[in-house]
């Protein structure tokens, strides 16, 4: 069966907590998509403009629309969205210069446009969170980030926080950034590869790191490749081929060390689409079949299981029309545009609401979205273009404030906004006469979280009785 090379793209997103009832910004089902996002949010990753954990996904704020985009991304702890007009927007952390906008370090919790480029078709940010790159017109490729193992392929180890063109390359249909190295896809339907290789995650038969591109050998008719440590590559007539770090089965060749140069994996034909989420993959054929291997310790496999595979598995999945995987976690898209999600949960990264529970091993509905056409996932997260189908149900807990150096009114008005209430209050007597009247302590403690409307209890500092305080 021969593969479009554009339907590959599209199908790969590449062309792919809130606190327990935090509700996301009201919305109506019949509005233009937005971009929404859930899960961990330590770093504005979600772009709400805020640093606030979702459990139900949180509609972006910001100049972007769902409708302007052609490609959402998600890798680390970085966001990135590729417009119809040709420019790349960036935010969440900043580390090694990723946001692409001259600086290092730091967070951006709404979107900001990446100067310099244009007419581009497809960025990439690396699976370990260190690099990121924009395919553009003509098939150059521009890349920013860290570099530490030559990943940005300019013969150098020199970091780069502004996107830079990589030297030679032209006729790149894709790019797959994996940790400390890339790959990149020609219109020939070859690959070249550079970087870290030390698990022969070049495929060039050696363990040498590579500082500009090398060709990998014995690849032709290749229509799509994936990186995450572990290398992938998708033939037109449907065959794959792995090769790199073996960890868990990743490779679906049974019980195999590292290697060095692609070998085909048995037992899988017709495949229009990998999903790599680093140590388990997805693949879907062209009869709509999804396949699973690897690790399976978060339920990311969504066979119902927890018990890892090392070679495929038919997945009881139908009517899917994309698939996407992140570290230890899945997602697939309904023709319907129903989203689905499965496997690590510990921050709210599926988007059901729930949160902190090890796993979620059956695929299950984000009931909140509707007409979802592209999903990302990054670590512990994921960022969607959807309508929303209906409001997040009320919350069911709260999250107890920080009382500390508040007034006893000050408490109760916090307390209040929080949906909890003041219960009892102590005192203590404070012989400095520093924190007269303000709270000293509180139980349970902040951060904690509690049933609505639990009562949160105060211990106040007073003067000492034989000793006024001036």
């Amino acid at each position: 069966m021969k593969v479009n090379v554009q339907t590959v793209l599209a199908a790969a997103g590449v062309a792919a907590a809130v606190l327990a009832g935090t509700a996301a910004p009201p919305a109506l089902a019949s509005s233009p998509p937005a971009i929404w996002g859930f899960g961990d949010n330590s770093h504005g990753q979600l772009g709400d403009g805020t640093f606030t954990q979702r459990n139900f996904p949180a509609q972006m704020t910001g100049v972007l629309s769902g409708a302007m985009v052609t490609q959402i991304a998600a890798g680390g702890v970085t966001s990135a969205a590729v417009l119809s007009n040709g420019t790349v927007w960036t935010w969440g952390s900043d580390t090694y210069g990723l946001l692409g906008d001259g600086s290092t370090g730091g967070s951006r919790t709404t979107p900001g446009q990446v100067a310099g480029l244009s007419g581009i078709t497809q960025v990439a940010l690396s699976f370990g969170g260190a690099d990121a790159f924009a395919l553009g017109a003509g098939g150059v490729v521009w890349g920013w980030g860290l570099n530490g193992q030559g990943q940005l392929g300019d013969g150098t180890t020199s970091p780069s926080a502004i996107p830079m063109q990589i030297p030679g390359l032209s006729g790149i249909t894709q790019i797959a950034a994996g940790p400390g190295y890339t790959l990149a896809l020609r219109s020939n339907g070859t690959v070249l590869a550079w970087g870290d290789n030390v698990n022969g995650q070049l495929g060039d038969g050696t363990t040498t790191q590579r500082r500009t591109p090398v060709q990998v050998p014995g690849l032709t008719g290749i229509v799509q490749v994936s990186a995450t440590g572990s290398s992938f590559a998708v033939r037109n007539d449907g065959a794959v081929f792995a090769w790199g770090a073996a960890t868990n089965g990743v490779l679906g060749l049974g019980s195999t060390p590292d290697l060095a140069s692609p070998t085909q994996i048995p037992g899988l034909s017709s495949i229009r689409h990998l999903a790599v989420g680093g140590d388990h993959v997805l693949a879907q054929a062209g009869s709509g079949t999804i396949y699973a291997w690897g690790d399976n310790s978060a339920g990311e496999l969504g066979d119902g299981t927890t018990t890892s595979r090392s070679t495929p598995g038919v997945l009881s999945l139908s009517g899917v029309t994309q698939i996407a995987a992140g570290p230890a976690t899945s997602a697939a898209i309904r023709s319907d545009g129903t989203l689905l999600t499965w496997g690590n949960n510990s921050q709210g990264g599926l988007g059901h609401g729930t949160c902190c529970i090890a796993s979620n091993p059956v695929p299950t509905p984000v009931t909140s979205l509707a007409s979802v056409s592209q999903v990302a996932v990054g670590f512990g997260y994921m960022t969607a273009v959807a309508t929303q189908a209906s409001p997040p149900p009320p919350p069911t807990f709260a999250v107890v404030p920080n009382l500390s150096g508040d007034s006893r009114s000050q408490a109760t008005q916090d307390l209040h906004a929080a949906g909890l209430v003041l219960g009892t209050v102590r005192t203590v007597v404070d012989n400095t006469c520093d924190h007269l009247g303000t709270v000293l302590g509180q139980s349970p403690a902040a951060g904690t979280h509690v049933s609505l409307g639990s009562a949160v209890s105060i211990t106040v500092g007073v003067p000492p009785a034989k000793h006024p305080c001036p």
